[in-house]
C-alpha cells in the first residue's frame, strides 16, 4: 500500500465511529472477514521491542539504569559489614565467653556508661524489600562481608535478602569467562602462591596491573608471613642495593616467610648483570631455582657470621619465593615483546608458573570494556 493510500485510510478510520467499522466488517464476505480478523490477531500478538518488557514505571522511583554487577558486589560488602553496635556486642561476648549472661549484660551496661554509651543506638535500618523488585529487574548473588553466606541484591533498588528471589540471575557466561581470564583475585594470591610452590614444585611469577601490584607490594611489606625484596632498586646495580636484597633473603629464610622479589614496572637483568659470579655471595642464581636455597653451600656464601645461628645458616619451613611484575599495557595483559624480555632477563623463567592477579578495579574495568565495546579510562 502506498503512502498516500495509507494516509487516506488512516483519515477515514479516524473519522469513522466504532459502530461504522463493525458494520463495514459485518458487510464483508466471510473469506475476506476471516483475513481481516487474522491480521488483527497477528498484529496484537507481535512481540514488544527489546527491553520494553522491562521498562520501569516512573512512579516506582527507580533509577533509569540498573547498577553494574560489580558495583552491586561492592555495595553488598559495605552494607553487610557489622554495625558498631554488633561489633561491640561481639567483642564483649568474646570477653565474657566463660561468664554468665548476667555478667555480660552488666559489663556491657557499665562499659557503655563509662564510654558515653559508645556502641549503642546504631542499628541497621530495615525498610523492607520493594515489592516491585520481584516483578522487574534482576537479582544477583554475592558473598556477604564475612564471606560465610550468600545474599541476593537487586540491580535497581539494591535491596538485599538472604532468600533466593524467583527473578534471580547471575553474571552472563561471557562475563564469567572474562573474570576467569583475569586470573586470581588479589585476596586469594597468598593461597595460590603456596599451592604452586608446594603442589607444583615451582616458583610463581605474578603479573598484574599497577594498582594490583602496588597493593600486593604493601601486603608483602607488612604481612608477618612475608618478606619484600624490592628489586626496583636494582635498576642501577650498586653495592648498597645488592646488600639490601641479600639481607631480605637471609631474613626470609631465617623466619620461614614468603620472599617476594618485587620488580614492578622495572625489569632488572638478573641473568646477565646480577646473578653472575661477581655477585654470587650477594645475589645467587639459586634464588630463581625451585629449592635452590636449600643448598647449604649457597647459604654459607650468603650468610654473614653475625647472621648465623650456632654457626648454622637456617632455612626454616615456610620459606618460599615468588616474583611480581606489572603489565606493560593498559589491557590487563603483558605484551609479547615484554614477555620475551622477561624470558631473557629472569633465570629459569620457563620453569616458573605464571599467576595473573586482579583487584576490584581491574574487574570493573574489564566488565565495562566488555559491555561498551571500548576501552575504559
Amino acid at each position: 500500500m502506498g503512502a498516500g493510500a495509507s494516509t487516506e485510510l488512516s483519515a477515514r478510520l479516524g473519522a469513522a465511529s466504532s459502530e461504522d467499522v463493525r458494520e463495514l466488517l459485518a458487510a464483508l464476505p466471510p473469506a475476506e472477514g476471516q483475513k481481516v480478523a487474522e491480521a488483527i490477531q497477528v498484529s496484537s500478538a507481535e512481540p514488544k521491542a527489546a527491553g520494553e518488557e522491562d521498562e520501569i514505571p516512573p512512579s516506582w522511583g527507580w533509577p533509569k539504569e540498573p547498577y553494574d554487577p560489580e558495583a552491586l558486589r561492592l555495595y553488598v560488602l559495605e552494607a553487610t559489614k557489622p554495625t558498631q553496635q554488633e561489633s561491640w556486642d561481639e567483642a564483649l561476648a568474646a570477653r565474657s565467653i566463660d561468664g554468665k549472661k548476667e555478667d555480660f549484660v552488666e559489663e556491657k551496661a557499665f562499659a557503655n556508661l563509662l564510654l558515653n554509651k559508645e556502641g549503642t543506638g546504631e542499628a541497621k535500618k530495615d525498610r523492607g524489600i520493594d515489592p516491585h523488585a520481584y516483578e522487574k529487574g534482576k537479582w544477583y548473588r554475592f558473598l556477604n562481608y564475612k564471606g560465610d553466606c550468600y545474599v541476593y541484591v537487586h540491580n535497581h533498588t539494591r535491596d538485599i535478602t538472604a532468600t533466593r528471589p524467583e527473578n534471580f540471575a547471575e553474571l552472563t557466561e561471557e562475563e564469567k569467562a572474562l573474570i576467569k581470564k583475569l586470573g586470581t583475585y588479589i585476596k586469594e594470591v597468598p593461597v595460590e602462591i603456596e599451592r604452586v610452590y608446594t603442589k607444583e614444585k615451582a616458583i610463581p611469577i605474578l603479573y598484574g596491573s599497577q594498582t594490583s601490584c602496588e597493593a600486593m607490594k604493601t601486603f608483602f611489606y607488612y604481612n608477618k608471613n612475608s618478606t619484600l625484596l624490592d628489586a626496583t632498586k636494582l635498576k642501577r646495580v650498586n653495592a648498597g642495593a645488592l646488600e639490601e636484597c641479600r639481607r631480605a633473603m637471609v631474613w626470609s629464610m631465617k623466619l620461614g616467610t614468603t620472599l617476594c622479589i618485587y620488580c614492578g614496572d622495572i625489569l632488572p637483568d638478573f641473568q646477565e648483570k646480577i646473578c653472575i659470579s661477581k655477585y654470587k655471595d650477594t645475589f645467587p642464581l639459586s634464588l630463581f631455582m625451585y629449592g635452590g636455597m636449600e643448598n647449604e653451600l649457597v647459604r654459607e656464601r650468603l650468610f654473614r657470621d653475625d647472621e648465623k645461628e650456632g654457626g648454622q645458616c637456617p632455612v626454616r619451613p615456610g620459606f618460599m619465593v615468588c616474583i611480581m611484575l606489572m603489565y606493560d599495557t593498559m589491557g590487563l595483559a603483558m605484551s609479547s615483546f615484554r614477555a620475551e624480555e622477561i624470558r631473557g632477563k629472569i633465570p629459569e623463567y620457563d620453569r616458573m608458573v605464571q599467576i595473573r592477579i586482579y583487584n576490584d578495579d581491574d574487574r570493573l574495568k574489564a566488565l565495562e570494556e566488555l559491555r561498551t565495546g571500548r576501552r575504559a579510562e
